[in-house]
């Protein structure tokens, strides 16, 4: 029977396309649930004998180097897997109710598991932990049983995943998938960020994509138009086969693009750095001219090291930070802005399990970024004394996360001062005027920016954590997603006092969060006083290209229009009609 075409609407990232077969992400999804038709059975049964069998060889595998206690385990998982009463049932089962296979085979084993739990036998709750164990081991083998082989994820696969977390990302990426399709999640999560900053097709919010789909099928990511495409026909393989030639395209010119200076049509520069999550990317930024990184977020180099190595659940040395810190900062021409620490909410290292890091009901308010580092002083000290070895060796100015009262910026100058002291003694060179910045995302610190602007070098505006504070929304929520919103009239007067009052001290302001990085919203940043932004590399070309087609009056124009209306479908439908209005560069074929 030939699979049918369907269509799915998500949220997706960037204008990226990508066509190639499903892989699920077992790891993050739960079984598969769909109806079948009666002549699909026959394939059914093939699946399950296949998953056994399977399952069969890897365990005689793990036998081969287990000691003769664990082979005799081993061995009565073999037996476990080979009962017929089971097998039959559960192929009786899915001839009847018509569901696939593996939804068929968790049932009833999961019933066998209900028995066993009823009694209270030591001998029988052990075997329990058995059959739940022989249950997963079937069920990732059914998922994958149209995988070449379950031990790889095949490179240029479309991952299936029900949550995507940054470390998904940063493994999926090492392997050379894709794209991404993920029920939950939305376009200001770090995971989303990473993704982006690859160039990987992601679209988030696909409604139970995972019991949607079977691995190795044809598909296709569309994020411009937000959709996905299940077993894609001819012409759409055709359509999509021409956009992403256009697209090629598009990236070769969008490189000659930003490389060219951002500046209005009423002449008036905007400097536009880039973002980066991991040390490689900086390569990338050369070829895209950029010199100067406007934000580097040093968490991934915890979270790398636990895809790298699952073995090491220590935080990374000062000498191994010294060594990334020094090699970024002797690349590029500008300044360097490295972000201290800011691990917890959706960024999680392994080494936290070290530190009695509890799972916090709230996470995105909790013991995270400066308060974590003030807590854990040691940890903070070495990564502030490998940046200050590093400052060196280039322009490297640090900026400080989750400002929420002024003393966590007083007391981590009191720090870096003791640094700067201890290198003395130690005859370690390093930047004397090293520039320490505060990076404002809690409503609390934009209050009291008159305050933090006497204390901080530089002040810098992380978009993503303050919309979601200001509206009391979790941004990785989708169906708070209308509520995620930049151009809010309270995030636009929040936004305008924190520029005003920077602007006012004398002190540099630049924005860093993805709000800066889409170009939709590039003329109201520059209304409101933004004059330097930092994005991700990929975002460059088309915000540089918006830059030329405007003028400071029309954007400061807009945004008066804005605040006076104080009506949020009146700044969505003037925002759009001025988009519509300005001549922006098209990208043939892409736009």
């Amino acid at each position: 029977m030939r699979d049918k075409r369907t269509i799915l609407n998500g949220q997706g990232v960037g204008d990226y396309v990508s066509i190639g077969k499903s892989f699920l992400h077992i790891d993050s999804i739960n079984t598969p649930k769909y109806k079948i038709e009666k002549e699909d059975i026959e394939e059914e049964y093939r699946r399950l004998d296949f998953a056994i069998e399977k399952s069969i060889k890897e365990i005689e595998d793990m036998q081969k180097y287990a000691d003769n206690n664990i082979k005799n385990i081993l061995s009565m998982h073999i037996l476990m897997l080979k009962d017929k009463v089971i097998i039959e049932q559960v192929k009786n089962e899915a001839k009847e109710k018509l569901f696939n296979i593996e939804h068929i085979y968790d049932s009833i084993v999961s019933e066998y598991l209900d028995k066993l739990s009823a009694f209270s036998d030591k001998t029988l709750s052990e075997r329990a932990s058995d059959i739940i164990d022989i249950k997963s081991r079937v069920i990732k083998n059914l998922i994958r049983s149209n995988s070449e082989d379950s031990n790889k994820i095949p490179k240029d696969c479309i991952v299936i995943s029900k949550t995507l977390t940054p470390s998904d990302v940063l493994k999926f990426n090492a392997i050379g998938v894709s794209g991404f399709i993920v029920e939950s999640g939305g376009f200001t999560s770090h995971a989303s960020i990473l993704a982006k900053s690859f160039g990987i097709s992601t679209i988030f919010n696909v409604a139970d994509i995972s019991n949607k789909i079977k691995n190795g099928k044809k598909i296709i990511v569309d994020c411009k138009s937000n959709i996905v495409i299940i077993n894609p026909n001819k012409k759409d393989i055709e359509n999509y086969t021409i956009l992403t030639e256009n697209i090629k395209k598009y990236k070769e010119q969008s490189i000659i693009d930003a490389r060219e200076k951002a500046i209005t049509k009423d002449g008036v520069e905007i400097k536009v750095n880039a973002n980066i999550d991991i040390p490689e990317e900086t390569e990338s930024l050369l070829k895209y001219g950029i010199d100067s990184i406007g934000l580097y977020r040093t968490e991934f180099l915890y979270i790398f090291s636990d895809v790298n190595d699952e073995e090491n659940s220590f935080f990374p040395s000062e000498e191994v930070q010294f060594k990334v810190y020094k090699n970024i900062a002797s690349k590029m021409k500008g300044k360097v802005i490295i972000r201290t620490l800011d691990i917890g909410g959706d960024k999680m290292s392994p080494a936290l399990g070290l530190m009695d890091f509890k799972k916090e009901d709230n996470p995105f308010l909790g013991w995270r970024a400066i308060r974590f580092c003030l807590s854990n002083k040691n940890v903070f000290k070495e990564q502030l004394k490998a940046l200050l070895r590093a400052s060196a060796f280039g322009d490297i100015e640090i900026m400080i996360p989750m400002i929420s009262v002024l003393e966590e910026i007083t007391e981590t100058k009191k720090i870096i001062e003791e640094i700067k002291l201890e290198l003395k003694k130690e005859n370690v060179g390093f930047n004397e005027n090293i520039k320490v910045g505060a990076l404002i995302e809690t409503p609390s610190a934009a209050v009291i920016i008159d305050l933090i602007v006497k204390e901080a070098d530089f002040i810098s505006i992380g978009s993503n954590d303050l919309v979601q504070y200001m509206m009391a929304c979790d941004r990785t929520n989708e169906k708070l997603s209308d509520l995620y919103n930049p151009i809010d009239i309270s995030v636009l007067r929040m936004l305008k006092h924190i520029i005003d009052s920077t602007n006012k001290a004398n002190k540099r302001i630049t924005l860093c969060g993805e709000m800066g990085g889409v170009a939709l919203y590039t003329p109201v940043l520059l209304g409101l006083g933004i004059r330097e932004l930092s994005m991700s590399v990929t975002s460059i070309a088309k915000v540089k290209n918006t830059i030329r087609a405007i003028s400071i009056k029309e954007c400061e124009d807009l945004v008066n229009s804005m605040l006076d209306k104080k009506d949020n479908n009146f700044s969505k439908s003037i925002l759009n009609s001025f988009r519509n209005r300005i001549n922006i560069k098209i990208y043939e074929g892409i736009n």
